[in-house]
């Protein structure tokens, strides 16, 4: 399509010096042939495998737009623009954006209410029209907007667009379609090297207000006869602030209610418009009818060139209630009111005429947005846990509620820096694991810990977790969210001295075989500037006696099916506790057993327990319930103590010289009859070691040494095979007693210890494969590191991975789908992945471990040695001439001494003679039975 350069136009004032250049545009018909192709996954592997689109997401950090009708309300995560039901909070659907873009900024037509104007970091803007979910039209402005108003001129829409680069410049924008699509239009009216935070457009453009850091900036069209986007030119006055500013909002008021009488004509008219700014002090700044100030101050400079003035020489009015940065402020439809929200979880009505508040508290989480509806019936509040609430103006309550994925959101600030030789060490802590766990009984259930608030203007590290969140993949929406441990929803969040209350967090989470029970591990650690009293002039000491005051608990809910919750049933205090120095020990992996409600645990006291429900009694009755089901308590069933000391010899060895463990994982056999500790010392000198527990007498089957998990990442059981991943990915199997391959861990940009938490495998029983998370962190031409991940899928019996994908974030969680073939991924950026196998073609059966030929392979017990040769095996009468004998109707094998035999054999999943075992139930099977029969 050919291209039309505007005509040169005069510049203006502040404008950039250089000619801009136009937008490329590609009408809607061509749309097919020039938009970007669709960003293939990045996968290596069979196409057997594969990777959904991503669910969830944080929120971008802009006003929700309501429909004019408001029944809907939309909204824009980084991959798309998402349409809610107003009315039931539920998503209708998304317009995703093609190709590697991510969504930028986006605002309603102003000509049309059901079009869209989306801009993407590709430098694309593309017009939506929302109802029909058809694209209009697209064009490249060779520059990402970060933030974007539309306006209506000559029943045109122009589009303001604020394009940061070198300089921060406002552009506007004349995007046109059809037959004008060649005449496409750009004016630069603002350039300046000060960060632009947002920008509003009054009067149909003839006002532009601008915040920029510790300054606004509010700019006056001049020539507003003529209409030609060439002729848009803007003379700027400038306020400086003490402090930095949060948010603005500006207000245009009818002269008649100033004036009290309506002017006579137009030309008599004059603009009176009034802006409340929030700074980072909490405090919010009222400067009625400002464009009469600056022309007083005009007035007294006579002409003067200086166009920036302090803020204070205005004398505002100051409206000071929060204690905090203001996340947001807005103006009521009337202008009577001044609605304003920040990190307090408590929402202010401001009624100018009085200058008194009104509260709306424990709205959960930090307000980071608020927006009038269109009919000024609603309030749309934006809050920092990535939801956004609907609350009616009247009665203030929520009549929508919209929840998105919530868990732990990592900016590109918190990324490590780009590594030198004089750079410090980074810090991994941001990347720890999230806990997530799936329904076994229903696999699209997906719950793992959230924080209470992610402030985005507040970087604090690593937040506390202490809420569960469900989350349903099939509905694409939140099921419930509640609390596991205490939580400042409703009480007071700072302590006398004006420090953070910090909140427990829960490190692991596990849902029983059945799905009826949840168990979950939280710890709390009193914050340094607590213990400050055990400061002895040694910080070493000071720290240990901190970490020693450490609370840990581990809680088992019950399935509360009516109400979608989860109802606390038990909570055990310090489950791996130090006697000698009355500390609570940490607790590093949590397991469910798979066969039974059962839960184990190992912890830092060189303990592996497992906890089961026992029904409560009294009197020798069972105590009943409010709905006559009978009662539970949870408890100790039984527990292995794990020592470094491998050698008989060793046994009277001193406990002083026991090693501190550095990580620890378990894992349970499918049958439940196997436990599996994986025990990775202190030490760097001892390669750590991996026990075989028998979980119905906890004796140690076997111990094997011959694995470096030094350092631990994973540990899993799938069907015969033991897999750990440490330095690299081992799979053994526990019949043969061999290694069966062993495949390197690469993970560049971060050091083996520092990745321990980030590696992540998870296996599953329904297809027999299982899969490893590695993080791979990189430099880049900006300050800080490219993070991304590479998720792996493995099957037992091949060595090499069977398929892979990456991932531009960090994997925070991995996870099987239990009773489903495939394994969930949660990352840095909120978003949940699917990884399944295709359903394509012929259904792939799990391949079934290779038969044990017994001529070839001796097996070995401790008390029982027995080498089985070919002619033994030969003389082995056949099973079926044996079952199908004339005498068979008199062989009746009961199946109490199927058991006994099973029991008196000794046989577990991973050692024993098989082929005396076969022996002994053929000669059950051909001698007649002693019992008699009934």
């Amino acid at each position: 399509m050919p291209q039309v350069a505007p005509q040169a136009a005069p510049k203006a004032k502040n404008a950039p010096s250089a000619a801009p250049k136009p937008a490329k545009t590609n009408a809607a018909k061509d749309d097919a042939a020039s938009k970007p192709k669709a960003k293939k996954p990045n996968t290596k592997g069979a196409k057997d495998w594969t990777i959904s689109s991503a669910q969830g997401g944080w929120f971008l950090p802009r006003d929700p737009v309501f429909s004019v009708d408001e029944k809907f309300v939309i909204l824009a995560t980084q991959k798309a623009l998402e349409v809610y039901v107003a009315e039931t909070s539920l998503l209708a659907y998304k317009l995703p954006v093609s190709g590697a873009g991510e969504v930028t900024a986006y605002a309603l037509s102003a000509t049309d209410s059901n079009r869209v104007y989306v801009a993407e970091s590709t430098g694309l803007i593309t017009l939506w029209n929302w109802v029909s979910r058809q694209k209009i039209g697209r064009w490249d402005i060779g520059a990402t907007v970060r933030n974007m108003a539309v306006i209506t001129h000559s029943d045109e829409d122009l589009v303001y667009c604020h394009e940061p680069g070198k300089s921060h410049i406002v552009n506007v924008h004349a995007l046109r379609t059809g037959a004008q699509a060649s005449t496409t239009e750009l004016k630069p009216i603002l350039k300046t090297s000060l960060n632009i935070l947002d920008i509003q457009v009054l009067l149909e453009g003839k006002f532009v207000v601008v915040a920029c850091g510790d300054s606004l900036m509010v700019g006056k069209r001049q020539k507003q006869s003529k209409t030609a986007v060439q002729d848009f030119e803007y003379v700027w006055r400038e306020l400086k602030f003490a402090q930095r500013l949060t948010t603005f909002n500006a207000y245009v008021r009818d002269p008649a209610e100033v004036t009290g009488r309506a002017a006579k004509s137009t030309q008599d008219q004059r603009d009176i418009v009034d802006i409340a700014i929030g700074d980072v002090s909490g405090v919010i700044l009222l400067f009625e009818d400002i464009l009469a100030s600056f022309a007083a101050i005009e007035s007294v400079q006579k002409g003067g060139k200086t166009k920036a003035d302090n803020a204070e020489s205005l004398r505002p009015k100051r409206l000071h209630w929060h204690r905090d940065a203001i996340g947001s402020v807005k103006w009521s439809l009337d202008g009577n009111y001044v609605i304003s929200g920040g990190d307090e979880t408590v929402m202010t009505i401001w009624q100018l005429a009085t200058g008194k508040p009104q509260h709306l508290p424990h709205l959960t989480a930090a307000i980071e947005s608020i927006v009038v509806s269109p009919s000024g019936s609603s309030y749309g509040v934006t809050l920092a846990n990535n939801s956004v609430v609907v609350l009616s103006t009247t009665e203030l309550e929520a009549k929508t509620n919209i929840v998105g994925v919530q868990s732990r959101r990592i900016e590109i600030e918190q990324l490590p820096k780009n590594a030198d030789a004089e750079s410090p060490p980074a810090s991994y802590e941001i990347f720890r694991p999230v806990p997530l766990t799936i329904n076994p009984m229903n696999p699209a259930e997906v719950m793992f810990s959230v924080p209470s608030s992610q402030p985005r203007y507040r970087n604090d590290g690593l937040r506390a977790e202490p809420y569960l969140q469900t989350y349903d993949l099939a509905n694409q929406h939140t099921s419930s969210k509640q609390a596991l441990t205490r939580n400042n929803a409703t009480d007071p969040n700072l302590t006398p001295e004006g420090q953070r209350i910090l909140e427990p967090t829960v490190t692991l989470a596990q849902v029983s075989h059945d799905g009826e029970w949840l168990a979950t591990v939280d710890e709390w650690t009193p914050p340094q500037a607590d213990t400050s009293y055990l400061d002895e002039g040694i910080p070493e000491f000071k720290e240990e006696e901190r970490i020693h005051r450490r609370e840990v608990y581990l809680k088992i809910w019950k399935r509360d099916a009516q109400l979608g919750q989860w109802k606390l049933e038990t909570r055990l205090d310090a489950p791996h506790f130090f006697q000698d120095i009355s500390a609570n020990g940490k607790v590093f992996d949590l397991i469910a057993d798979p066969t039974a409600p059962g839960f184990a645990t190992v912890g830092e006291d060189h303990f592996v327990r497992v906890w089961r429900p026992k029904t409560r009694l009294r009197d020798g009755l069972v105590v009943r319930g409010a709905e006559q089901q009978g009662l539970v308590t949870w408890s100790l069933d039984c527990s292995v103590e794990i020592s470094d000391k491998l050698d008989v010899l060793d046994a009277g060895a001193s406990a002083q010289q026991v090693l501190p463990l550095r990580n620890s994982r378990l894992a349970f056999s499918a049958d439940g009859s196997v436990i599996a500790a994986a025990i990775s010392w202190a030490s760097d000198e001892d390669p750590g070691v991996v026990h075989l527990i028998d979980a119905s007498t906890t004796a140690i089957q076997r111990s094997l040494t011959e694995i470096d998990v030094v350092a631990l990442s994973g540990l899993a059981i799938l069907d015969r095979h033991l897999i750990i991943v440490g330095d690299s990915i081992t799979v053994w199997d526990m019949v043969r007693d061999q290694l069966v391959y062993c495949v390197p861990v690469n993970t560049p940009g971060i050091d083996r210890f520092d990745r321990v938490p980030l590696v992540k495998l998870a296996a599953n029983e329904t297809d027999s494969t299982f899969a490893v998370s590695l993080p791979r962190f990189e430099n880049s031409n900006a300050r800080f590191q490219r993070a991304s991940s590479t998720t792996q899928v493995y099957k037992p019996q091949h060595a090499g991975a069977l398929w892979s994908t990456k991932n531009s974030s960090i994997n925070l969680a991995l996870a099987s789908r239990q009773s489903e073939r495939g394994y969930v991924t949660l990352d840095s950026a909120a978003n949940i992945r699917v990884i399944s196998p295709t359903s394509h073609g012929t259904a792939h059966l799990p391949t079934p471990p290779p038969e044990d030929v017994p001529q070839q392979i001796s097996y070995t017990q401790a008390d029982d040695t027995m080498d089985v040769e070919d002619d033994d095996i030969l003389a082995l009468p056949n099973i079926d001439d044996v079952l199908n004998s004339e005498d068979s109707d008199a062989v009746v094998v009961k199946s109490e001494q199927l058991q006994q035999l099973f029991e008196e054999s000794g046989q577990s999943n991973a050692t024993g003679s098989l082929s005396a075992l076969l022996s002994a139930v053929i000669a059950l099977h051909q001698q007649p039975t002693s019992l008699p029969l009934r």
